[in-house]
Order: structure tokens, then C-alpha cells, then sequence
């Protein structure tokens, strides 16, 4: 099945019509349907005030935070990744873009330690000083490919491939001594996802 919107497979079913769209499509989306939702809790942030205004007594009860503002790299929005400045350069904005809009589809689909998981580790990466260039971009990549297969229903994970990327990924990785601890704590949570067991 064809994505609504593009060439691309797609991945999900959205809205009571069961309209097919990519990741990416997908993506778009959510970030459309926080935008909206976003919009309604600052009404109702402004409609409790107004009322406590009009009764005369200070505002109370909980309020609906301000949501962060999404970092912008070279042109890529990241909502969900945490990137310094000074790494900007050393890593391919394109990929982590993909990986930052699979974090997002995941946590939509209920899937909070995947992205989580995916979220973390992208961050270890880029921020290593044990890596180099061409390391953390293989990384990226690999975490950018396991995002989406993750994305996929559980069913139709392809786990040997998933594996042999995280193997991969476990190598290069087991070079840098500054992101020992992250690896050791997420890389189990990928183990699950794939129905893989550590020997």
C-alpha cells in the first residue's frame, strides 16, 4: 500500500478514514496534531485565567506547561533531540532529521523506551569525544535505520537485519569509554524490541 501523500509505502492508518501514510507523512502529521493540540491548552491556560480574573481570586490548579521550541539545524527541525552547536558540522542533519521524526512516531504509537532509547543514544553519539567523525555518522545511520524498523509494527520487524545494524552499532560503540554507561542501560531496550537475546 502507497502513502496518501507521496511514493513511499506506507507505514500507519490515521484518522477515522484509515488513510495510509509514510513515515514521514506520518510524521508531519503528529507534529500538525501537537501544533493543534498545543494551541488548545494554551486556550484553556488563557479561558482559567479569564475566569479567575473575573471571580477575583488568583489563578489556580495546574497549568499546561509551554512546550520547548524545536531546535533548528541547517533547515532540520529536531523536536525531540538535543544537539550542541558545536557539533552541528560533524554530523549528517539529514539522518538525524529521520531519526528525530521516528522518535516522534514512536512515542505516538506508545512506544515511549524505544524512543527514548533512540533518543539517548543519538544524543551520546553526537556529543562523544571518543568518536570520530566518520564513526558517529555510521552510528547515526545505523540508529536512523533501527528507528524506522522499530516504527514498523512487531510483526513485521525484520529482527536479523535490526541485529546485525545493533551489532554493528555494539562495536563501534565499544571504542567509546565517555558513552559506556548510556550504551549498557538502552541497548538491552533494543534487545526486547527485536526479540533479540544477548549471549
Amino acid at each position: 500500500m502507497k502513502c496518501y501523500q507521496c511514493p513511499k509505502p506506507a507505514m500507519y492508518l490515521v484518522t477515522e478514514k484509515k488513510i495510509p501514510l509514510c513515515l514521514s507523512c506520518y510524521s508531519q502529521f503528529t507534529q500538525n496534531m501537537q501544533a493543534e493540540l498545543e494551541g488548545h491548552e494554551r486556550m484553556l491556560n488563557y479561558l482559567s485565567d479569564q475566569i479567575a480574573f473575573k471571580v477575583g481570586v488568583p489563578p489556580m490548579g495546574p497549568r499546561f506547561p509551554p512546550r520547548p521550541k524545536p531546535a533548528q539545524i541547517s533547515g532540520v527541525k529536531l523536536n525531540n533531540i538535543n544537539v550542541s552547536n558545536s557539533v552541528v558540522g560533524t554530523i549528517n542533519t539529514g539522518v538525524i532529521g529521520s531519526v528525530d521524526q521516528t522518535i516522534s512516531a514512536l512515542i505516538q504509537l506508545g512506544e515511549p523506551s524505544l524512543a527514548e532509547a533512540i533518543k539517548t543514544l543519538t544524543e551520546a553519539v553526537v556529543g562523544s569525544g571518543d568518536l570520530d567523525q566518520n564513526q558517529k555518522n555510521e552510528l547515526i545511520e545505523i540508529l536512523g535505520a533501527v528507528a524506522t524498523e522499530a516504527a514498523t509494527p512487531k510483526e513485521e520487524r525484520k529482527n536479523l537485519v535490526a541485529k546485525t545494524l545493533l551489532d554493528r552499532a555494539a562495536q563501534i560503540t565499544a571504542l567509546a569509554n565517555d558513552i559506556t554507561d548510556v550504551c549498557q542501560k538502552w541497548w538491552p531496550v533494543f534487545a526486547a524490541a527485536f526479540q533479540m537475546v544477548k549471549g
